[in-house]
């Protein structure tokens, strides 16, 4: 891959993100594209640092950690959306009688 290959992906990559995360796309369809954007953009990075003559190792060992930045980034909204939906609360029903449940003496009044 030459260099003007890399900067010619590096440029598709920007082009699909940006079509990925339109005004339509969920939370969950951002984070994952923003994601793999990171990680390839840095894979792309070391590719160009490699024809710059440095070394290409340091990029593609942080290309992991630039898509956990997109999970950090993306926490706050996961947990929020996590308690937004109400809580199942079963209706418990009893299978004693109201003499059972509360006695026959109300406040000392006999019933």
């Amino acid at each position: 891959m030459s260099i003007r290959d890399v900067t010619n992906q590096l440029h598709q990559l920007a082009d699909e993100l940006e079509a990925s995360v339109s005004g339509q796309s969920s939370d969950a369809d951002c984070h994952a594209a923003l994601k793999a954007y990171l990680q390839l953009h840095m894979h792309s990075m070391a590719s160009l640092s490699f024809y710059l003559g440095c070394d290409e190792a340091v990029f593609r060992k942080e290309a992991v950690a630039a898509g956990e930045l997109a999970d950090c980034a993306f926490f706050g909204i996961m947990r929020e959306l996590e308690f937004e939906a109400p809580a199942y609360q079963p209706v418990v029903y009893s299978t004693m009688n109201r003499d059972q449940q509360f006695g026959s003496v109300v406040e000392g009044a006999r019933l």
